[in-house]
């Protein structure tokens, strides 16, 4: 015990040390591993929302509609967010970049929302410009609408005046006519040429987008308004041309201030260059917030390289600790295994199991020469034991050879009952179904006489229109006939199948199906009864796991039982109903009849018990029932009818497909 209590407390101080060393590396490890992760994930993070924010910046700057502008503004507007979220998380691990962080993404908003700004103005001009210059051609059409006439009118008159010089004497008031006509002409198309040219360069100003080229054509456009104001005066003495010079003016105020409209053209194309100085900016900013970002992995990496010299350090005193301890530990151990191990457990050992080889080859005579009283002695005692305990089993052995023998026997004679009485139950089933088929006979042979009735009367009226040469009635009736064969070939199918042995294996059936084949052989006997028979069923088929004869021939004995019950009624009803759950379909037999005593609840599936009058049933019905439901892996149930009226609820539960 000194020897384990030693080798033992070495053993332990040398794993508590490791394990605290260990674990404070460990601790180490996975605290410098967490901040790595984190840094990592947050500057990848930040690389990741930086990048999204280069897209959406010139998605904004470029944004043709207020939908696309606000949809970028939000997104940067959420991706701020962001940032400033992963901002106070890297703040934890580098705390003298917190406002620099901040100084930045304050920089990048305010430079956004500048942007935003200058967006909005951008579509405020465009909408200026637009309607401008829509008011620019409606004016256009209005002066060409006006100069066409007068330009015929002007030509006309040139004419007529010249003429009139020509065939009458000449006069100086003639000549000053002739003279005030043709300068009128020139003038109204010289102001004609200026207005298109003058219309042609607003519209191509608008359309440019280059400054310097804009500067260009606003010059060009001042001097043409100002040549074609030259010819205002020769248009002014004629009454004709007010609403035309009206027309130009309003024209020509698109070029002069205050309408300026190149000049608005030239502030939109100035608003321009500053949104893309403005993104231009946005991505230095962007660069510089990387930088910081990568900064911080530099420094998270420098922390880690001096905690990994750290951890070196203890790690190799640790090995050093555990590389004494374990050496200290192994001579201790073979210490105590020369000492102890060999001379006070091996040999006695030894001897103890060469004398269990001996008892286990079958000399049960041996004798255990090892004593004491130390765990090895105790097992030469339970050896010796054994060998006590083995004498007696080899005799009780032979015992439970005779004892086999005779259960063996046992269980072929209990096997050989079984196997009779399934097929007991199999003849009861049988017998069953043609008792049913007797009690049914009546109504089969109506079945069979009333269609036999009308293929007679069918025969005879084919005969009679074949002899007329009706062979369109004579085809009818044959086709009637035809009809008639299949209704019995139908009826005594399933007469044949209901009377057939019931297989052993279960299939896929629909229920409704196999409850109107069993109702079908008691039609005539309803129709007789005067019974109300009501029907609630599924829209659709409902299949069942069952065999079918034998689920037929249990449904037929419920309907058989409840029509007993309603026999002596004046108003019987039969209600027949199927429902479904997840896994379960359920059959429904109800009548209204008269019921049984809650007394003989407990008797109703015992053999040979009934509680019709003596020669209308033998009690074995309902008995066999349960026992073919059962087998079918399902169950039936027969309550009283919860109807004031009294009468019998008969279930049957079935697993569905």
């Amino acid at each position: 015990m000194l020897s384990v209590v030693v080798i033992a407390s070495v053993s332990v101080i040398a794993t508590t040390i490791s394990n605290l060393t260990l674990g404070g590396v460990s601790q180490t490890v996975a605290d410098l591993a967490s901040e790595n992760l984190a840094v990592t994930a947050t500057s990848a993070r930040f690389a990741e929302i930086g990048q999204i924010i280069r897209v959406d910046t010139p998605r904004l700057g470029s944004a043709s509609t207020q939908y696309a502008r606000q949809d970028a503004l939000d997104s940067l507007q959420a991706h701020f967010q962001d940032l400033h979220v992963l901002s106070l998380e890297l703040a934890t691990y580098a705390p003298d970049l917190t406002e620099k962080l901040a100084q930045l993404l304050d920089d990048l908003m305010t430079n956004v929302e500048q942007l935003d700004a200058n967006v909005a103005t951008k579509f405020e001009m465009r909408d200026n410009l637009s309607r401008q210059v829509a008011r620019i051609n409606r004016l256009h059409s209005d002066f060409l609408l006006e100069v066409d006439p007068l330009l015929v009118d002007a030509n006309f008159n040139v004419t007529s005046a010249i003429d009139q010089s020509f065939t009458s004497p000449s006069t100086d008031v003639q000549v000053d006519t002739v003279v005030n006509e043709v300068r009128f002409t020139e003038a109204l198309g010289r102001l004609h040429a200026a207005c298109n040219l003058i219309v042609g360069l607003m519209l191509r100003a608008v359309g440019e987008d280059d400054f310097g080229a804009i500067e260009q054509l606003r010059l060009r456009l001042l001097e043409s308004i100002s040549e074609a104001n030259e010819n205002l005066p020769a248009l002014q003495q004629n009454s004709s041309s007010i609403t035309l010079l009206q027309i130009w003016h309003e024209i020509a105020s698109y070029g002069e201030t205050p309408r300026d409209l190149l000049e608005l053209k030239l502030r939109e194309t100035a608003l321009l260059r500053q949104n893309a100085q403005l993104q231009d900016e946005n991505a230095v900013l962007l660069e510089t917030l990387g930088g910081l970002v990568a900064d911080t992995v530099r420094e998270s990496g420098q922390r880690t390289e001096n905690v990994s010299l750290q951890i070196e350090r203890e790690v190799r005193s640790g090995q050093l600790f555990g590389l004494l301890a374990g050496t200290t530990t192994v001579g201790l151990l073979i210490l105590f295994s020369v000492i102890f191990i060999r001379g006070q457990l091996l040999q006695r050992l030894m001897r103890v199991l060469s004398s269990m080889q001996i008892i286990a080859d079958g000399n049960f005579a041996h004798r255990v020469l090892v004593d004491g009283k130390d765990e090895i002695g105790q097992l030469a005692d339970a050896v010796r034991l054994f060998r006590h305990k083995s004498q007696a089993l080899e005799t009780h052995a032979e015992a439970l050879e005779d004892t086999n023998a005779e259960l063996r026997s046992e269980i072929v004679l209990r096997q050989q009952a079984e196997q009779d009485l399934r097929e007991t139950q199999a003849e009861l089933l049988q017998a069953a179904k043609l008792a049913a088929l007797g009690q049914l006979s009546a109504s089969i042979a109506h079945e069979f006489n009333q269609p036999l009735a009308a293929l007679s009367s069918y025969n005879h009226n084919a005969s009679l229109y074949l002899e007329r040469g009706e062979h369109d009635k004579c085809l009818e009736k044959l086709e009637d006939i035809d009809r008639l064969v299949k209704r019995l070939s139908k009826t005594s199918n399933h007469l044949k199948s209901f009377a057939r042995r019931p297989q052993e294996a279960v299939t896929k059936h629909d229920g409704i199906e196999v409850l109107e084949n069993a109702l079908s052989l008691f039609e005539e006997r309803i129709a007789r009864n005067g019974v109300l028979l009501k029907r609630a069923y599924p829209d659709g088929p409902v299949y069942v796991l069952t065999d079918p004869a034998k689920l037929e021939q249990v449904l037929v004995n419920l309907i058989s039982n409840a029509l007993d019950a309603v026999e002596e009624l004046k108003e019987p009803v039969l209600h027949l109903a199927i429902a479904e759950t997840d896994r379960r379909a359920v059959i429904t037999v109800e009548d209204n009849g008269v019921g049984f005593a809650p007394d003989v609840s407990d008797k109703l599936f015992e053999p040979f018990f009934t509680t019709k009058p003596p020669g209308k049933g033998l009690g074995l019905g309902l008995s066999i029932s349960f026992n073919v439901i059962r087998d079918l892996g399902g169950r039936l149930k027969v309550l009283p009818s919860q109807d004031e009226h009294g009468g019998t609820i008969a279930t049957v539960e079935l697993f569905k497909t």
